[in-house]
């Protein structure tokens, strides 16, 4: 069995979105949710990580806000502005695929905007997603966006809030009139840099900063003891290098994710990939956690 199925009873129940109760197989699954701001987004921090876990049985989900229309075009010849929201859906759903993911969600808001939309109207769609899905665990953004980027801060309130009022029967009550009832999200993760990776991601050529209206924008690098949970994703580094491709329009030739080859690229900073637990309902871990589902 693997690590994340678990044994229900002789005859399970499924329990689907209205709560109501179907047949159906021994074994129920646990669901993985990742909310991110933009196509390639879950990439390069977490792909590893979706592949591990879809890999292993779980139901794997991404969201999405926005389509990433305000992304740069590194390869003209893939895209141009007038159909990059369309390609970038398609690079997700190339992505996921690799993963082994369920297609992507997307939220349907613009690239760059997250900061002016009505934030209880995104909160509300993201509760309505979460109420759906199910998750028992839902990664996101931490607060320093990996980079300070206002969409990933945008992001990593909304899903914070609705981890919190998913579970409340008082919140958005009119979504749940033929719809889902309140689900409790178990453990929220954040997505974090190490020190560490930053470190070997420079010394391989990669930016310590990200480059927004002319501005740079330097990387957010956690110190070793604020990191709560490490996942070894050597196994399916593979995997994460080809939906890291997948995302073709915001790399170019020249980037070492696509000139390197992958023995090259099987290194520490690289083969792990960092988080930490920010909110739980199963208590705390004691020493570093190595899967993102301990005490479920």
């Amino acid at each position: 069995m693997s690590r994340c199925t678990q044994k229900v009873s002789q005859v399970s129940v499924e329990t689907s979105c209205d709560g109501a109760e179907s047949g159906g197989k021994e074994l129920a699954r646990h669901t993985l949710m990742a909310v991110y701001a933009h196509p390639d987004d879950e990439a390069f921090g977490s792909g590893g990580t979706l592949a591990k876990y879809a890999a292993q049985g779980c139901d794997v989900y991404v969201v999405t806000a926005t389509r990433g229309e305000a992304g740069t075009i590194a390869t003209p010849e893939l895209a141009n502005p007038a159909n990059l929201p369309d390609v970038r859906e398609q690079e997700l759903h190339c992505a996921c695929r690799i993963y082994g993911a369920h297609p992507p969600i997307f939220m349907g808001y613009q690239d760059g905007q997250l900061t002016i939309v009505h934030q209880g109207q995104a909160v509300a769609r993201l509760v309505r997603i979460i109420r759906e899905l199910r998750p028992d665990v839902l990664i996101t953004f931490g607060p320093d966006g990996i980079y300070g980027h206002y969409d990933h801060i945008a992001v990593h309130r909304w899903a914070s809030i609705a981890f919190d009022l998913a579970a409340d029967p008082d919140c958005f009550p009119d979504l749940l009139q033929g719809a889902c009832q309140p689900h409790q999200v178990r453990k929220l993760y954040f997505r974090a840099l190490t020190e560490a990776q930053l470190a070997g991601m420079v010394s391989n050529g990669m930016p310590s900063t990200v480059m927004m209206d002319g501005v740079p924008f330097p990387f957010t690098a956690y110190r070793e003891d604020e990191i709560t949970t490490v996942i070894d994703v050597s196994e399916w580094l593979q995997v994460k290098l080809a939906g890291i491709r997948c995302h073709a329009t915001q790399l170019g030739h020249d980037n070492p994710f696509v000139t390197m080859p992958e023995e090259a690229m099987r290194q520490p900073w690289l083969c792990t990939e960092s988080y930490v637990l920010a909110r739980s309902t199963v208590g705390w871990p004691q020493s570093i956690e190595t899967d993102l589902l301990e005490r479920l």
